[in-house]
């Protein structure tokens, strides 16, 4: 029994002195190049967003607030019965606010009460772009206050944006080899490579207030100007190429 125990003792120990065969990889250090290659497109925005708000103030905070959802349901209203037919179209209120407005004493710091003011921003989305000079002038009508922004943009870009990234990544890779070429050397593979595609608002969108406007725009007057622009939609590659 002794004997077979001290025979697994010394197996016990002599295991660690076994060799294995070891794999080493070594991997030939290669050059490489950075290139950077961009592609852009203008195209026709197909969304505009539209931001009204409607301001009322009160003495009495409650009378605030009931006038400004009043006139709110009646611009929303109005808007909706004009969208009724833009299936992609959308509205919502956002950004409510009931707020004090303070009489502050000359001769000290005291300060009162004098009036609250309710203002809540309607947000408006069609994707009839021709309906946005209309949509303006109904929510004037409707005794909005402002008209505080009009952005344009294009949805659904995944088309263009793949069309635009291959043709970035296209022109990089014949940057690089022409770089490559010009140091007599050969582009071998890619070492890193890195893909945005974003867009630029539309050119010649107006901004808005109504106060600037002045009174509600008559049943004949002409509609409110807006000049949608195109959106430039661009793709940007930077990439690292293997050459030798």
């Amino acid at each position: 029994m002794k004997k077979i125990l001290m025979i697994l003792a010394l197996a016990i120990i002599a295991a660690p002195c076994v060799s294995t065969p070891a794999m080493t990889v070594v991997q030939k250090d290669m050059g490489y190049i950075s290139v950077n290659a961009t592609e852009s497109r203008e195209i026709a925005p197909n969304t505009a967003n539209i931001t009204f708000s409607v301001h009322t103030t009160d003495v009495d905070s409650k009378r605030a607030a009931e006038r400004n959802s009043q006139i709110t349901s009646k611009v929303i209203a109005a808007l909706k019965q004009e969208l009724a037919s833009d299936k992609k179209s959308d509205i919502q209120t956002r950004n409510y606010n009931l707020t004090p407005n303070y009489r502050y004493s000359k001769n000290s710091d005291d300060r009162t009460i004098k009036n609250y003011t309710a203002i809540n921003s309607i947000v408006v989305k069609t994707s009839d772009t021709s309906m946005v000079s209309k949509l303006i002038d109904i929510a004037i009508k409707n005794n909005v206050s402002n008209v505080s922004g009009v952005s344009m943009t294009l949805e659904d870009q995944d088309q263009f944006a793949s069309e635009l990234s291959n043709a970035a990544l296209a022109k990089a890779k014949a940057l690089a080899n022409s770089n490559a070429a010009a140091l007599k050397q050969k582009v071998t593979g890619i070492k890193s490579l890195r893909v945005n595609v974003y867009q630029q608002g539309a050119n010649g969108v107006r901004l808005y207030k109504s106060a600037a406007l002045g009174a509600a725009p008559a049943d004949n007057a002409a509609a409110t100007p807006i000049e949608a622009g195109k959106v430039q939609l661009n793709a940007t590659v930077d990439a690292e190429f293997y050459v030798k």
